[in-house]
């Protein structure tokens, strides 16, 4: 274990595990481990909010990006590139500007113990690999704004697995919310089945990315409480990505590279190193002076900013049920983040 305060640990957990798809779980997991005794008065902080409302809609727009890239290029070569430019955005922040020092030590990745090494792998495997190969696969068989939907489904999946292994207890207000996003899952579920466009497949892919995304979060927990989230978090990538690289080298190969057009170049530039770099820097920032549930709203908006963005840009629409059903989910895991699962502090980690 390493003798950091439990501020220290919180922060940096938080910082390095960002980038997972459950992200806006793990922001309410620090707003109930670590109660902001202020917040600045709102001409203090005006420009975080100007800040998150821009990423809300550069994320929104790195969905819409995403489907305009898959008309040239394979999901899993895209998926690759922009992980690849992601990570490498991500990094340099992280140096650039980040701390490098923890309790005067610099970060190193340390030596992890034989028998953890399958679990390590598992979570590399879940949510550096298969998550987001399944998810950008499952929006090349969809379309960007009901992959959004699908995925602001997360913290809702967190919780329930949580509660059922132990680690999360759920409120009224959190019930109260997953019942709500049950009652969207259904709707977007009924909607696939019944749409003639053939989603179903589409969607039980995202959902499976779903999954993995989340049972990584929980799965990686124990590694980062006993090596520190930074150097864990590295090391997943960096397996991850190995791993990925070695499914998508025939279609990283084949694929013409010089012919790629304007935007998708921008697809894989801005929505690795702004979107996913950048802008897990922003939510930080903000985090210190506005607070996770303001940030947590902001995260919300992104399947509605996806939906309009796809509309004004590329005329991509999407039926009243299916619009319907996703703000139910957005609603839902609104009110689980707000006032819903809380974890058990006194317990250890389990997975």
């Amino acid at each position: 274990m390493n003798d950091r305060s439990d501020a220290e640990v919180q922060e940096a957990d938080f910082e390095d595990m960002s980038g997972a798809p459950a992200q806006h779980r793990f922001l309410l997991h620090v707003l109930r481990r670590r109660e902001l005794r202020s917040v600045l008065p709102l001409r203090g902080v005006w420009h975080y909010h100007v800040l998150l409302a821009l990423f809300t809609l550069l994320w929104g727009g790195n969905f819409v990006l995403a489907e305009v890239a898959l008309r040239e290029m394979t999901p899993i070569t895209f998926s690759v590139a922009r992980f690849f430019m992601g990570g490498i955005g991500m990094v340099l922040l992280f140096y650039g500007y980040g701390p490098t020092r923890l309790n005067g030590s610099r970060l190193h990745i340390p030596r992890i113990r034989v028998s953890e090494w399958p679990r390590l792998i598992l979570v590399s495997l879940f949510g550096a690999t298969l998550a987001p190969w399944l998810g950008i696969e499952g929006l090349a068989l969809t379309h960007a704004g009901r992959a959004a939907f699908w995925l602001a489904l997360a913290p809702v999946v967190s919780a329930v697995l949580g509660y059922g292994l132990g680690t999360e207890q759920i409120g009224r207000m959190g019930r109260i919310g997953i019942l709500v996003a049950g009652v969207g899952t259904a709707g977007l579920a009924i909607d696939g089945i019944q749409s003639d466009l053939g989603y179903q497949l589409g969607d039980a892919v995202l959902v499976a990315a779903l999954v993995l995304a989340v049972a990584e979060l929980h799965l990686i927990k124990p590694l980062a409480i006993r090596y520190g989230a930074i150097p864990i978090v590295t090391l997943r990538t960096i397996i991850g990505w190995v791993l990925y690289m070695f499914i998508a080298t025939p279609s990283v190969v084949q694929q013409d590279w010089l012919g790629l057009s304007f935007w998708t170049w921008t697809a894989i530039i801005l929505g690795g190193t702004v979107g996913v770099g950048m802008g897990q820097w922003v939510k930080v920032r903000a985090l210190r002076a506005i607070g996770p549930t303001q940030i947590v709203v902001y995260g919300n908006l992104v399947p509605l900013a996806t939906i309009l963005i796809g509309w004004a840009t590329i005329g991509s629409g999407s039926s009243l049920i299916e619009l319907t059903a996703g703000m139910l989910v957005v609603v839902g895991a609104f009110c689980l983040q707000v006032g819903g699962a809380a974890t058990q502090e006194h317990q250890p980690p389990v997975a």
